[in-house]
């Protein structure tokens, strides 16, 4: 080719240059497994597919699943949720309140020093935990939001929900409300909100495709007495026979505990059957003539 320089051939490698590139095996031979898609050690440290334990399976799916409670509805009828939320102290007895006769949600303040010992109380007895959403900077960003519930989960990693306060929270900011929307769905968990307003939180959870649950009433907020707290379960027991599910929530003071005790057995006998608790299905009977209600936990 026209201006192309001639040069001389190369010369040939030498014998320590050919050694250098020759292949070399970096590991001695293995035996073959009779099973070729086997590796030999790996059997009992990768999860084989119809092999999973159940344990498995569960730190798979998200926390609004992993940790909810069973629940089986196959008749349908209205369902009634009951949250407590944990107002801690000495006073409150945890064990106690964990062994219930019927299904209760404890919503824990992330923040108490005594959070993670709460939520193992009412782990241990299958009961569920959600988080109460506190700590909230003001004017927070999206950033801020990261990192507060990032430390809301560590303290609390098998709750299944975020509640938001009852007064001066997120729900009515659209902004905020959307953020924490935002968060949440990452984090795996569902949203719990209070029945009143445009409720944007709400809104801003169903467009993610959230687990959601909006409070109908909270039962200290017409009084606190044993009166007013089953005055309000009534309601919320006519409103779950109307649309087919409601949720209250509640404190875990003496007076609203011994409410709901005497309303289930109350509701029992009014309508025939046997306590809460009984039969094995963990129910609460209506005061009305309208069949049980279940209580629902976790199964938004």
């Amino acid at each position: 080719m026209p201006g192309r320089t001639n040069l001389p051939p190369p010369p040939p490698l030498t014998a320590e240059e050919l050694a250098m590139l020759a292949p070399r095996r970096l590991e001695p031979d293995l035996p073959r497994p009779a099973d070729p898609s086997v590796l030999p050690g790996a059997a009992s440290s990768l999860p084989q597919i119809g092999t999973v334990s159940p344990a498995e399976i569960d730190e798979a799916l998200p926390p609004a699943r992993a940790f909810a409670r069973p629940f089986d509805n196959p008749e349908a009828r209205p369902v009634l949720a009951i949250l407590l939320r944990d107002t801690g102290g000495p006073g409150v007895d945890r064990e106690a309140l964990a062994a219930l006769p019927f299904p209760v949600s404890f919503v824990i303040d992330p923040l108490a020093p005594d959070a993670a010992t709460a939520a193992a109380i009412y782990r241990a007895a299958g009961q569920e935990v959600l988080m109460l959403a506190t700590g909230i900077p003001e004017g927070a960003t999206a950033a801020d939001l990261e990192v507060t519930f990032a430390a809301h989960a560590a303290a609390l990693p098998e709750a299944v929900a975020l509640v938001d306060l009852a007064e001066a929270g997120f729900q009515a900011d659209r902004r905020l409300a959307t953020e924490v929307a935002t968060v949440v769905a990452g984090q795996g968990r569902g949203l719990v909100t209070y029945d009143r307003g445009l409720n944007a939180a709400d809104q801003a959870a169903r467009r993610q495709g959230l687990p959601t649950l909006a409070l109908f009433r909270r039962l200290e907020e017409a009084g606190g007495d044993a009166p007013a707290i089953r005055q309000a379960l009534d309601r919320a027991a006519f409103r779950a026979a109307q649309e087919g599910r409601a949720a209250v929530i509640g404190e875990t003071r003496e007076e609203t505990v011994r409410a709901l005790l005497a309303w289930s057995v109350e509701g029992a006998r009014r309508d025939g059957g046997a306590g809460a608790g009984d039969g094995g299905d963990a129910v609460i009977f209506t005061r009305e003539k309208r069949g049980r209600v279940l209580v629902w936990l976790g199964n938004f």
